[in-house]
């Protein structure tokens, strides 16, 4: 019996994304090349692996057997690739996937440094807030701020993002300053998506306040949107430190609330494949950006 990795490859990326035309796109072959590598290797096996329709490609039951052994065996290659890359240096592509907001402030100021300290190493990054199947769509890692609840992923904590209130001078000039995390609720409080609950604790007493019923005139779930907003004088906002950090030095937004310490703050990891032997792209990018990251004080 004998068969090729790239058709275990092709069958694989068809069975997950349950299409031949899909599957052509994401390895980059025509639908043709990918019909025939199928039907070569079930006439080399002498079993049906897919049942196609009008709709959709779907396992058989043998297809499903099948299946499970290739995935066990394209572990085993990727390890094998890990293992032969540790003896290369750090090369090829590394395939990222990092939210838009969180890669300006933290990832693009130090790409230059990265890449000229690898040079060898190419990126390609795509930009979502979403998370991604990383395994099934061949990404090296993701930037998430959660553990992912995925068995077969690793986390490594890369940053801790602390948040503030602050508004702008105009705004506070116009409408007062809250003293108190209580007072908020009598401001236009401009809320970043559904996160309507803001969690306090004062920095003496540890008395913990929580203000379940946060709300103004604008919700949003852009994060440059809303820091645009509260420079505009519109309302008060939560934001992280970092975010924000230049417009506090110039003064143009004002820290409030400084007795009391905001514990919605979360935490942003690096989320890639589980294994023995880590690959040494994803080790550079992680091991840099935390060096980076973790020593930030804002």
């Amino acid at each position: 019996m004998k068969y090729e990795l790239r058709d275990i490859i092709t069958f694989t990326t068809i069975a997950r994304l349950k299409s031949f035309t899909k599957a052509s796109e994401s390895l980059n072959i025509s639908r043709g090349v990918a019909t025939t590598r199928i039907n070569d290797l079930e006439k080399s096996l002498g079993m049906t692996l897919l049942a196609r329709t009008t709709r959709e490609v779907n396992l058989t039951a043998d297809g499903q057997n099948f299946f499970n052994h290739c995935i066990s065996i394209l572990k085993d290659v990727a390890n094998l690739d890990d293992f032969l890359d540790s003896y290369k240096g750090v090369k090829g592509t590394l395939k990222i996937v990092i939210p838009p907001y969180f890669s300006r402030y933290h990832i693009v100021p130090y790409l230059e440094e990265f890449l000229q300290k690898y040079p060898d190493l190419k990126l390609n990054i795509t930009l979502t807030e979403n998370p991604v199947n990383i395994i099934e769509e061949s990404y090296d890692l993701q930037v998430r701020i959660q553990i992912p609840e995925e068995e077969n992923l690793q986390v490594a904590r890369l940053m801790t993002n602390r948040k503030i209130v602050c508004a702008s001078p105009d705004y506070l000039e116009k409408h007062g300053s809250p003293k108190t995390p209580k007072e908020l609720l009598n401001h236009n409080c401009i809320v970043f998506g559904e996160n309507s609950v803001w969690k306090f604790k004062h920095k003496t007493s540890e008395k913990l306040v929580d203000l379940r019923e946060v709300n103004g005139s604008v919700k949003c779930d852009n994060g440059e949107i809303i820091k645009e907003l509260a420079l505009a004088g519109v309302g008060i906002t939560l934001k992280s430190a970092s975010d924000v950090e230049n417009e506090i030095k110039e003064k143009k937004l004002i820290v409030l609330l400084k007795d009391y310490e905001v514990i919605n703050s979360t935490e942003f990891y690096a989320v890639y494949p589980a294994g023995k032997n880590i690959s040494p792209r994803i080790k550079a990018f992680i091991e840099f950006f935390q060096k980076k990251l973790l020593s930030k004080k804002i």
